[in-house]
């Protein structure tokens, strides 16, 4: 074999895996973020296949916020296989800007009557790393009270190619500020 050929070989080796990588990345990462004993439990995904979605029912999933905006090409395609699953969100979200404060409050609502009643739900983008990663870090600072530091670590450990995504630290350290700030304030004042 010439180097030429050796190199040409070694690109299309490298072209073959960006290219399959990123599908692979996508499917499936459930993860379990929390589970209390009322029955309620926070899942966090990538974006579902049949066999993620079969997995959804046979975990008792009832919600999902969807942060990818493509629930139509997923949940709602395949109804059938999760009869009992309401996409409760279907946005796609911006990895580079943090959510904003009116999302936050509704994904606060949203857990917080879940956490309540015992629904099971999730959350979920296309990879289920860096948005889902930022909001389960979010969910977990706030309801589970984990450092900064913690959660960035297991928001790291559910990602892949987090490196893609160097400003997700500082927008969950911004994050962070503002549920410190929730905390300080009286019951009732305005955010």
């Amino acid at each position: 074999m010439s180097p030429r050929s050796g190199s040409l070989a070694l690109r299309l080796i490298l072209l073959l895996l960006l290219v399959a990588l990123p599908a692979v990345a996508q499917a499936g990462n459930l993860h379990l973020i929390e589970a209390l004993p009322n029955g309620f439990a926070i899942y966090r995904s990538g974006k579902p296949d049949q066999e993620d979605l079969e997995k959804y029912h046979s975990l008792g999933i009832q919600e999902i916020a969807v942060l990818s905006g493509n629930a139509d090409k997923h949940e709602l395609r395949y109804r059938d296989l999760v009869p009992d699953l309401q996409v409760v969100y279907d946005e796609k979200q911006n990895v580079k800007k943090l959510p904003n404060a009116a999302f936050l409050d509704w994904f606060d609502s949203w857990v917080e009557a879940a956490r309540r009643s015992g629904t099971k739900i999730a959350i979920r983008c296309n990879c289920g790393c860096h948005r889902t990663g930022r909001l389960a870090a979010y969910y977990q600072m706030k309801w589970q009270s984990l450092t900064y530091e913690d959660a960035i670590i297991l928001m790291n450990k559910h990602g892949r190619r987090m490196g893609f995504y160097p400003g997700l630290k500082d927008q969950v350290r911004r994050l962070q500020e503002r549920i410190e700030r929730e905390r300080l304030q009286p019951a009732g004042a305005p955010r």
